[in-house]
Formats: structure tokens, sequence, C-alpha cells
């Protein structure tokens, strides 16, 4: 009989969180149930048949029992009821704030708490979380250190977020692991007669971290170059409008704003991109770019990836093997490595299938997801003399 992993996080099935909702739905050895606050609103991912429990389920009373659940620890007695049902043998929380919010529920059903970290909930800096709009955030703050004691493990998918989660959020250094996310390479197979020659795509949230004006003027600097250049962008986001602007400023109709799109459209468009561009940057309260899943989609579609040295990035993309990498906020190198690409088509192929050779080496989502049922394994071994069973 499989063992049951609860898995909790505030709302399933966003577009934004796909590296979620890949974990869930592709492990082998252990069923998934799935506890959230509440469903994101549309566009989101079909949710799975895998049991669901939502504490919001967007009726009168919802917000008072997501309140409740959130800030008091109170569990529903329909979901204690549930919980009984599906006798998970661990609850994995993701982002650091839901891993706090779970801490009340690990204590009252004494099941190891394990936390998956992602980037900007434990990057951003200490008095950018308490000016955060988020309740979650502040809740973290309030109890990190009682996470940090109790939590079985903390995993990262960088070692540039291990060592944020060691030296600032005081988890011990033998509580955290890092399983890197991993994609589905069945889905991502290079479909390299679809390319179209100077066609650069840029897919990310239209917000200042992610880059995209450096990227916008790195290419208006080649314009003259090459005529045919243009940029299709993908996401979107309160910056919008000016990112708009600042684009038909300087491209013209050389640019394309799809916003928001499901993960089919934008695998279309990875079919026909000539290279990928995703300029993150760090931000002044410490968010940056923890490892970024669409690099890792870009490389498997053999599509060299061009970003900034910031944060995770290095550890995905192998500058000058498998992409490049400028420094960060530097726009002329920026334009440099995308105009190498664009006058170098053998380039832009051998980093292609290096890319693709490295992804299937580091970042299988079935490898990695292997890795995760042996931590489970792993956990439920060495924590079953403190945590009675259902």
């Amino acid at each position: 009989m499989q063992r049951t992993i609860l898995a909790f996080w505030n709302q399933p099935f966003a577009l934004s969180e796909t590296f979620v909702y890949n974990q869930v739905a592709r492990l082998s050895r252990y069923e998934v149930a799935i506890l959230g606050a509440k469903l994101p609103p549309p566009p989101r991912i079909e949710p799975t048949n895998q049991p669901m429990y939502l504490i919001n389920r967007l009726d009168a009373a919802g917000w008072w029992r997501e309140l409740v659940f959130k800030g008091l620890g109170r569990v529903p007695n329909d979901l204690w009821q549930w919980l009984q049902r599906i006798q998970p043998s661990l609850i994995h929380a993701h982002f650091a704030p839901y891993g706090a919010i779970a801490l009340p529920l690990a204590r009252q059903t004494r099941l190891p708490l394990l936390v998956s970290v992602h980037g900007t909930d434990v990057s951003m800096n200490d008095a950018a979380i308490w000016r955060s709009s988020y309740m979650a955030h502040r809740f973290y703050l309030l109890r990190r250190r009682a996470l940090a004691h109790q939590v079985s493990r903390v995993i990262t998918q960088s070692d540039f977020l291990s060592q944020i989660v060691t030296a600032r959020h005081g988890v011990p250094a033998e509580k955290v692991v890092c399983i890197r996310y991993g994609i589905d390479l069945s889905r991502f197979r290079p479909a390299l007669q679809c390319s179209e020659w100077g066609h650069i795509l840029y897919v990310g949230r239209l917000i200042e971290r992610k880059g995209l004006p450096f990227l916008i003027e790195a290419l208006a600097r080649l314009r003259g170059r090459f005529p045919d250049l243009r940029l299709t962008v993908i996401g979107d986001g309160p910056m919008r409008a000016d990112y708009e602007a600042q684009a038909h400023h300087l491209l013209g109709d050389r640019v394309t704003f799809l916003g928001a799109q499901s993960s089919a459209v934008v695998h279309s468009y990875l079919e026909r991109a000539y290279a990928f561009c995703m300029p993150s940057i760090t931000m002044p309260t410490g968010e940056a770019e923890s490892l970024g899943v669409v690099f890792l989609e870009s490389m498997a579609m053999q599509v060299p990836p061009v970003s900034f040295r910031s944060g995770g990035i290095p550890e995905v993309i192998v500058h000058g093997q498998t992409g490049f990498l400028a420094e960060e906020r530097n726009v002329a190198e920026l334009s440099y490595y995308l105009g190498l690409l664009l006058d170098q088509r053998n380039l832009r192929n051998s980093l292609g299938e290096q890319g693709r050779r490295w992804v299937e080496q580091e970042f299988d989502l079935v490898k990695q997801n292997q890795k995760l049922e042996d931590l489970y394994d792993e956990i439920i071994a060495e924590r079953s003399s403190r945590y009675q069973q259902w």
C-alpha cells in the first residue's frame, strides 16, 4: 500500500507555480493529497484528480476559516475528518510562510514537516517582509525560529538558496537538502525545424526583478545590425503598461506582448524561438532568481538562454557551454551575447545541444522526484519513533 503525502500550499494550481504541480502530479511511490487555502483565479492549471481540501471555498464563511487556520492554527472539524480518511505520513509545505502556517497542524497531527523554499520567500530581507502586504509572510517572521527547530528538512533548489536558509533563517545545515527542479523531458523535445532566426523569447512576470527593460535596451542596440530580429513577451504583471511603452518606443512593431499564457502556448513559442532571454536582477530587498524553470525548458528545447549572473542562475546556465551570462545590469554585455548568437548559428546550435544534455543530466523530473521520494523514505524512517501513526 502506498503512503500518502499531504502537500500544502496557499493556492494550488496557480500558473506561476508549475514547479510545484510537477512534483505533486508525478510522484511514483507516494500518493499525494492536496491541502490549500483556496484555488487561484483563472487562468490556472487544470486540477489533478488527487484528493484535495480547500480551507476557503470562497463562500460566506471562507475568509474567516482561512484567517482562523492561518492566524490561530485552528483546524476545522471537517479537515480533521478528511485527514483521518487519507492518513498522511508527513506534511510537505511549499514556500517558507506556509511552512510556518503548517506548524500547528504538524504539532497537532504529530506528523513530520518538510518545507520547500522557492526563492523570494526566503531571499527577501526582513524589513521588506514586514512591509509586505501578505499576512503569511509576517506570520513566518514570528514563527521562523520555531519552524527552524521543528522542521525535519528544508528543501532548496540551489546552493544560492541553501546558503541563505542557513545564514539568515537559522536552519541547521544538516536539515537543508538541495533537490533541484526537474522538468518533464518527454514534453520538451527540440523542434529544430521550427526555429525562426532572430526570434527572441521572454517568459516571466512583468515585474522589475525579471529585468525585461534590460532586454529591450539590449535589442534596441542590435536593431541596426539585425533588421529582422523580433521579441515576443509572454507574461503579465503590474509593470506591463510601462514596459509596453518602452518596447514600442525602442523596438516599434518588432515586439509583441501576449500576456499570461498556458504552458502549451509557452511550449509552442519555445519551438519557434531562436534564443531565450530573461535577464533577472537582484533587488534591494534581496529578492533574486533562485533557479529559473523557464531556463531549463528553453535548454531542453535546445534554445540557448542569455541572462545576468544573478542569484542561482549561474547554477543553471553554464556560461559559454549551455548559454551566456552577462554581468548584472550590464546592457552592453547582454547585447553582445545576443548579437553573438544572431551572428553565429553554429555557435547557437552547439550551445543548444550542450544545454539539452545538461538538462538531461541534472534536471530530469523523473530523477529529481526519485530523490524527493528517497527523502520522504528517510524522514519517515527516522521520525517514526517520535510521531504516532494515525
